[in-house]
């Protein structure tokens, strides 16, 4: 699952449904080559000085000569590392930090604003954890705006932030009372900057084209960019055709592509790697982790794909034009994304491998049935929903969706979901399933949610989808999934054992990712092929199997 943006991404909650999970490579961020994370913090001001502690706000005229509108971010951190001006990490997702934010306009160079207790009260003050709940304690606080009230995450090019400053703090109860010292000057003097691009190499190369389908939804050139790894013998056989596995990240992006040899030699110690294209497909879009569906807010992005992206990938580097030779694959979102790609372009593609998928029937959302509930932060018992859990032996709760949808309101983000499954509203801003302030499901979001929701598409289509289909779907999840996810996988499982669809549901002993038998699911997507190509009438002498 993905938050207000991730890596390049959208809404915390991506992440968090991401740790655990093999980590991805996120490239800086900033315009500085050295950055803060390798410095020793500064301490706070005078220790001498007796009137409380105060944070102090402002931003620098080198960095930013002309005043500034958008949402200043306080992080108080429990340590240095990492900063939050890299962007939302899963370390959050075990341990929530508190976050503050003071909305400003038109404001000045060098003007001043201050974070104290008395701006932070409930029930809507932008304060997370709230203004009594933040133990005494180290902290290291950084500033930093978001400008971009337009795009997912807070750490996009042309935000401002500043360094990483130790203090001794808390909002708990009395705090100008336990801690003293001044102001606390936090000055913003740094420019996030372009991830630095990727260059190809002799396996990996970058394709990027224009979408006309997603410009002419928004208006204005917008790309699809994808990262190809080229099997081993690619240049050694010119006259060959070769399958595709399409790989739909989970919180990174098509950049996935230039960590996959590593990976490859990890994987295939005592066999030769399958002799496939390898398409890591990018799946960002303005608000976050597009899913690779069409949707009201990110437009036409799955036709897209499918119209635009893969033909020209298979016209540049020799793959097999039919669907008997494109496979899917992903973990946790993009085990979401794969399923629904071949659910809804059933003749396009000859096989999905999906993963931990983000929740495919919304009666078990996770923790809540959309449909039936009427709250999505409180159990009907009345305690705080569970959003995730520890390892499977202890299963102890640590994170629940009322502190993630705060979250998420402090910051501005429009959260992994609602993006994507939501309609647009009268602001142009999706229309939110759960309201982040009481918790309250809006029934109308829930009820335009069902177009998404899997299972029940499933079932109201079969008829037609059934012999598409057959032989297609591979679904795999842990049984006592971190975020809840088994409850929804069970569901689809339970409906296709009533039918013959040739594949298989699987449930399996663990969490989130750590039963996940890679090496099985590359050799199945091999012999798969195999027998699809054997049974084709369109293969062809240049087209070959996947072994070397």
């Amino acid at each position: 699952m993905n938050p207000k943006g991730m890596p390049a991404t959208g809404g915390i909650l991506a992440i968090l449904l991401l740790a655990g999970c093999a980590g991805h490579h996120i490239a800086p961020t900033t315009k500085e080559t050295a950055t803060t994370t390798n410095q020793v913090p500064k301490e706070t001001g005078n220790a001498t000085n007796q009137e409380p502690l105060r944070i102090v706000v402002s931003f620098s005229e080198k960095a930013h000569p002309t005043p500034i509108s958008g949402r200043i971010l306080l992080f108080m951190c429990h340590s240095e590392e990492p900063e939050p001006a890299r962007g939302p990490n899963s370390a959050f997702f075990w341990d929530p930090q508190p976050v503050f934010g003071i909305d400003v306009t038109n404001l000045s160079p060098g003007v001043e604003v201050v974070f104290d207790r008395t701006n932070f009260r409930y029930p809507k003050s932008l304060a997370f954890f709230g203004s009594d709940d933040m133990p005494p304690g180290t902290y290291y606080a950084q500033a930093l705006v978001d400008l971009d009230n337009l795009h997912a995450g807070y750490h996009n090019p042309g935000n401002l932030y500043s360094p990483m400053v130790k203090c001794q703090a808390s909002w708990r109860h009395s705090w100008d009372e336990q801690f003293r010292g001044g102001n606390l000057k936090l000055v913003m003097d740094k420019t996030m900057g372009e991830d630095p691009p990727v260059k190809d190499t002799d396996r990996v190369k970058g394709v990027e084209i224009r979408s006309k389908l997603l410009s002419d939804f928004y208006g204005r050139e917008v790309m699809l960019r994808a990262g190809v790894v080229l099997p081993s013998t690619f240049r050694e056989k010119p006259n060959q055709q070769f399958p595709a596995l399409y790989e739909v990240p989970a919180s990174g992006d098509y950049t996935d592509a230039w960590w996959w040899p590593e990976q490859e030699q990890q994987l295939y110690t005592n066999l030769p790697p399958p002799q496939m294209l390898r398409v890591y497909v990018g799946v960002q879009g303005p608000l976050g982790h597009t899913l690779c569906a069409n949707s009201a807010n990110n437009g036409p992005v799955g036709d897209a794909l499918v119209q635009e992206l893969i033909p020209e990938i298979e016209k540049r580097f020799r793959a097999i034009p039919h669907g008997y030779a494109r496979f899917l694959k992903g973990l946790s979102s993009g085990g979401w994304a794969s399923l629904w790609l071949q659910v809804n372009y059933p003749d396009f593609f000859g096989g999905c491998w999906s993963m931990s998928p983000d929740p495919v029937d919304f009666r078990a959302f996770q923790t809540m049935n959309i449909y039936e509930d009427k709250n999505g932060h409180w159990t009907r018992e009345g305690y705080p929903r569970p959003l995730a859990r520890s390892s499977p032996v202890t299963a102890k709760v640590v994170l629940t969706f009322p502190q993630i949808h705060w979250w998420e309101y402090v910051i501005g983000d429009a959260g992994l979901f609602d993006p994507v499954f939501s309609p647009r509203g009268a602001d142009g801003r999706p229309q939110r399933l759960i309201n982040p302030l009481t918790g309250r499901i809006d029934p109308e979001v829930a009820a335009y949610w069902k177009r998404y929701d899997i299972v029940s598409l499933l079932k109201q289509n079969w008829g037609t989808l059934a012999p598409k289909l057959k032989g297609k779907l591979h679904v795999v999840a842990g049984g006592s999934d971190t975020y809840y996810l088994d409850a929804a996988v069970d569901n689809l499982r339970d409906f296709l054992r009533t039918t013959d669809y040739g594949g298989y549901v699987e449930i399996h002993p663990g969490g989130h990712d750590g039963y996940l038998p890679m090496d099985r699911f590359e050799r199945e997507i091999a012999e798969h092929f195999a027998a699809a190509l054997k049974a084709s009438p369109q293969s062809s002498a240049t087209t070959q199997g996947i072994s070397p």
